[in-house]
């Protein structure tokens, strides 16, 4: 009878609860159809990769084929290739996204003057908000035969007395990883450093009033207060970052693609975008997908349990 009770108390404090929060709960619903409808009920389409999928036939007419489409995969001409491409330029991107958000915030909360640290912020925010599409085309603008990279470049040359031959920098395979790399830290590094930011908020200020009694000076206040104080998020993130080694935006590649680099822009999400759109082998193209999903997960579990094992932190 007590348990009945109890029971019957824990439902009503529950809908007092939820009644009290009505309105905030009305407000959150929205949100939360939008993930349930492009978030969660997409993944039935996983089962695609089992199938040997037939628009005309419909999911439920085609017939289940087991693992051939991921067999099939390492069958396909130059998957090798985009997997060594797909790591190369994930490890590089995340390193460089990584690393440096971290030191922007810490360079931004190291400035004394309010309005060059609200200035630098928000100049380096904007670019967050720019589509990949805006960002390649600024990109070509500039660095096209008579854009200002080599105007500026034919001056300095000339400065010397040497002649400079204009070069369209985006023709050449060697330069693609260069591109991904300034390109994804010029879009991403402002918006990814306002985390480590509001970590730093966070920090006691009589910790630096403390140091500063003891005689510290800024590199030591940094590597033995704030660099501490933000190990927990850095960490967390890395975790995460971890996960996407096997995956490259692929906006970002798909839009700096041309005949010429060809080669260079082979990885894994161009491979399906082309085996799934313009091909239309679906079920091969969400293998590759789902080949890369359970490979992120294995690496986010991987890294959650070194994380664990040696600083004793992790996502969960």
């Amino acid at each position: 009878m007590k348990k009945q009770i109890d029971t019957v108390q824990k439902k009503q404090s529950l809908g007092a609860y939820i009644r009290k929060d009505m309105y905030m709960y009305i407000l959150l619903l929205p949100a939360l159809l939008f993930v349930l409808v492009f978030n969660y009920l997409p993944l039935a389409g996983i089962a695609i990769a089992f199938k040997d999928y037939d628009v005309l036939k419909g999911f439920a007419g085609s017939p289940w084929v087991g693992l051939e489409n991921f067999k099939s995969i390492f069958t396909i001409p130059g998957f090798r290739t985009a997997i060594i491409n797909t790591f190369i330029y994930s490890s590089v991107t995340i390193f460089g996204q990584f690393i440096f958000p971290i030191l922007l915030a810490i360079l931004i909360n190291e400035v004394r003057s309010k309005w060059f640290k609200k200035t630098v912020q928000t100049i380096s925010y904007l670019p967050h908000f720019l589509s990949w599409i805006s960002v390649i085309g600024f990109a070509y603008s500039i660095f096209a035969l008579a854009g200002p990279y080599n105007s500026i470049m034919a001056k300095i040359y000339a400065m010397f007395g040497k002649g400079y031959e204009a070069k369209n920098i985006f023709m050449e395979s060697k330069n693609f990883l260069s591109i991904l790399f300034f390109s994804g830290l010029w879009k991403t590094i402002g918006w990814s450093s306002v985390i480590y930011l509001a970590a730093i908020c966070g920090v006691d200020q009589s910790l630096y009033e403390a140091a500063d009694i003891d005689g510290c000076g800024r590199i030591k206040k940094i590597w033995h207060i704030t660099l501490p104080a933000i190990r927990t998020t850095a960490i967390i993130i890395l975790i995460m970052n971890i996960g996407q080694l096997v995956t490259v935006n692929f906006e970002q590649v798909y839009g700096f693609q041309n005949p010429y680099i060809e080669d260079a822009t082979n990885t894994i999400g161009t491979i399906a975008f082309r085996k799934g759109i313009k091909g239309g082998q679906y079920s091969l193209a969400t293998a590759l997908g789902a080949f890369q999903g359970l490979v992120s997960l294995i690496l986010v579990f991987t890294a959650n349990w070194i994380s664990k094992k040696i600083a004793d932190i992790g996502i969960w």
